[in-house]
């Protein structure tokens, strides 16, 4: 290419000058190469910057000089680029509208690698817009690599999925990776804040020593920051497929889910990313909701507020305080939470059914086989509260089913998976019936109300029985019967949406010994030594393979964990042929002598565990005494 050089792009003309000025020095890019990145992936790129104020970043003298940000359109700018003026608290700024391949290259002609955005878009009149996305970005802490974040990242999928939203997973070209997740109508700013930040504390309460969702750099140390803070109406997130100014020319690259289970996950530079969209491997948009806008508000109607939510404790602490007069107990179900509308016809005698998520988000389409009202509901109308659940061959709840029925939205996909992963809606409160409002009713009323509807137990829609009303025995039964726990509910307490502390969740948490048979290179802070160990349980001569386990590994225990995996290097596999071949290829096996401890959830159905949470080494076990019953 040429110097300098004039184009035409889509009918504009363009300057382009100091072509091969090297911008990333460690690798020789040069400006011409930068030009023809964004040119090739604009198409991909321009829908998630159209609309949207645009912040640069700009780089004019290349990554090896100090970059700035830039907001404000300048004089230089052509009048040809669209932009919109904006007023803030302090100053008045006119954003650039990056809404065209041609205004594309002529930023990045200017020096801007990086395009950052915020989640919402202006309407006709260049007011901002509700945010049409949700953002989540899990930004790693010293000691900690991109795998870890994988593993943090499914579990905010769950969280996302479970809330009724899906989710595009973005490699962030600089340290970790971005989930965004499309958003109907009726999601301000503020809601999208508290949906996100009520997931990252989620997940620290879960595994504190290696999740954190506080903004403290001192506190990020060996951790996952689930930072929620960027859906803020006023905070930009660098956009997918933008490059980053970093010294190799990495991108802001979509990825898919089954790349983040697998283990040596890194980020992508610009000629991986367009060989990926040659293969039609990166052609990846945020994923809608599975309605186009959040539900209607209807008066008097559940959608009216967000549900009743329990707070997290311990059975420790709250054990104390589990008087019987005052708490009732239910079994904690792994499912989606649903509110339930139901109305008659009294014209027809038919009844119609709405299922909405705890977000707002309709779910009636994913469930028919919950459609028809049972018959001890029929000729009535009402609000009720509850949790659409699947069932795995042992009777016990299975998320791993239920996840099979998320995002799907075409009939006939619909139909086969209900046929193949049916579903149960199982009851727990009611908040409406027949035009009466009992949300300032007592619990202990409510329930009263609940327990006199009749329905059977083989319908797709029951009311649950509560678990014994002694918290110990509550709690037995509730790992017997494989659920998460137990949710403890004030008989006094009136339904108020929003987090409450009168109600209480007991979430178990399961612990086992497992052997170590190998282990995976990490990358960042754990580049060239150990980033996950893969561990299982002795069975038949051989270790049966249960996962990999990276999240709680200090620095510290990593470098003692270095030397003694080393010493017992071997050649080939303990586990046989049970470790996937995407976990295998990268793996370093190691002779099955150390024991080690494991906090986990559950078993997943293909007997691994789920979110494994490193405890320690046992040198008090051999691996003889480690038994792979459960």
């Amino acid at each position: 290419m040429e110097h300098d050089v004039e184009v035409v792009v889509d009918g504009r003309r363009v300057s382009l000058t100091n072509l091969d000025k090297v911008l990333y020095p460690d690798s020789g890019t040069t400006k011409a190469e930068v030009l023809q990145y964004f040119t090739e992936v604009g198409p991909l790129m321009l829908p998630l910057l159209a609309g949207r104020p645009v912040t640069r970043k700009r780089w004019p003298d290349g990554t090896g000089a100090a970059p700035f940000f830039q907001k404000n359109v300048d004089a230089a700018t052509p009048a040809w680029v669209p932009r919109t003026v904006m007023k803030h608290s302090a100053k008045t700024i006119t954003y650039p509208l990056v809404d065209g391949l041609a205004s594309l290259v002529y930023f990045a002609q200017m020096g801007s690698l990086e395009f950052h955005v915020p989640q919402w878009c202006f309407d006709a009149s260049g007011q901002p817009r509700d945010p049409d996305r949700l953002v989540i970005d899990l930004d790693p802490g010293p000691g900690v690599g991109l795998d870890d974040c994988a593993e943090v990242a499914l579990r905010v999928r769950e969280r996302l999925a479970a809330r009724g939203l899906d989710a595009l997973p973005v490699t962030s070209g600089s340290k970790g990776i971005h989930l965004y997740a499309g958003l109907g109508r009726g999601w301000p700013a503020p809601r999208c804040v508290e949906v996100a930040k009520e997931i990252a504390v989620e997940l620290e309460r879960e595994t504190p020593k290696s999740v954190t969702s506080r903004m403290t750099r001192a506190e990020r140390d060996g951790k996952v920051f689930v930072d929620w803070s960027q859906n803020s109406a006023s905070k930009t997130t660098v956009s997918p497929y933008s490059l980053r100014g970093t010294a190799l020319p990495t991108v802001a690259a979509p990825r898919t889910w089954d790349e983040l289970t697998r283990s040596g996950l890194r980020q992508l530079d610009f000629r991986e990313l367009l060989a990926r969209v040659d293969a039609g491997a990166a052609v990846a948009t945020v994923p809608q909701p599975r309605t186009p806008e959040a539900p209607a508000r209807r008066r008097g109607a559940a959608s009216d507020a967000s549900p009743m939510l329990a707070t997290a404790a311990t059975p420790e602490e709250f054990g104390p305080r589990a008087d019987q007069d005052q708490w009732a107990f239910e079994f904690k179900l792994d499912g989606i939470r649903a509110l339930v509308e139901f109305d008659h016809d009294p014209r027809s005698g038919g009844s119609t059914v709405r299922l909405v998520s705890r977000n707002g988000v309709d779910l009636t389409p994913g469930y028919p086989e919950l459609l028809a009202v049972p018959e001890g509901l029929q000729g009535h109308s009402g609000t009720l509260d509850g949790e659409i659940v699947a069932f795995g061959e042992d009777g016990a709840p299975s998320f791993g089913r239920l996840q099979r029925r998320m995002g799907l939205t075409r009939p006939g996909e619909v139909r086969a998976a209900a046929q193949r992963d049916p579903v149960v809606l199982l009851i727990f409160d009611v908040l409406q019936l027949d035009g009466t409002s009992l949300r300032t009713k007592t619990y202990r009323d409510r329930r009263t109300v609940l327990d006199a509807i009749r329905l059977g137990a083989d319908e797709r829609w029951r009311v649950p029985p509560l678990a014994p009303p002694d918290l110990g025995e509550a709690l037995a039964s509730s790992r017997a019967q494989r659920m998460e726990g137990v949710v403890a509910k004030r008989w006094d307490s009136t339904y108020r949406s929003g987090r409450s502390s009168a109600w209480l969740k007991l979430k178990h948490v399961h612990e086992r010994e497992v052997v170590i048979g190998g282990w995976q290179p990490g990358e960042g802070g754990r580049s060239g030594g150990i980033g996950s160990l893969l561990v299982g349980v002795p069975d038949g001569g051989a270790l049966r393979y249960l996962g990999r386990v990276g999240s709680g590994l200090t620095g510290a225990e990593l470098t003692r964990l270095s030397s003694s995996v080393r010493e017992l290097s071997a050649d080939s596999s303990p586990f046989g042929d049970s470790v996937p071949a995407a976990d295998a290829r990268t793996a370093h096996w190691v002779r099955p002598e150390l024991v080690a401890e494991v906090r986990y959830s559950e078993l997943t159905g293909d007997g691994r565990l789920r979110h494994p949470v490193w405890r320690g080494l046992r040198p008090d076990k051999g691996p003889d005494e480690v038994a792979h019953e459960w």
